[in-house]
């Protein structure tokens, strides 16, 4: 019953995740949504990612986590002031492929 003007920034993404997550997306594009919230609300973020990708909800994930990358992603671009430098399968997709 809160306005969402008085929330946090970080209220503020975690209710958009949990919005977008609970949709049912069948892309989600997800920049550095991990980068607020405990680890309990981290874990229950991924957990939900993980169900949706087995669902195959497209991801398209922003992150400097190279290991969240190489968790999530099928494939990952390294961008260096807007070009790409590095193009990669990842070891989801060489487990999944």
């Amino acid at each position: 019953d809160i306005p969402l003007k008085n929330y946090s920034s970080g209220m503020q993404m975690r209710l958009g995740f949990s919005i977008a997550v609970h949709l049912e997306p069948t892309i989600l594009l997800a920049d550095e949504v991990l980068a607020v919230g405990d680890v309990s609300f981290q874990e229950k973020c991924l957990d939900r990612i993980r169900l949706l990708r087995a669902k195959g909800m497209t991801l398209i994930l922003v992150s400097h986590s190279e290991d969240m990358v190489h968790d999530f992603c099928d494939r990952f671009f390294e961008l260096e002031h807007g070009k790409v430098i590095r193009s990669e399968t990842t070891k989801r997709s060489q487990i999944d492929g």
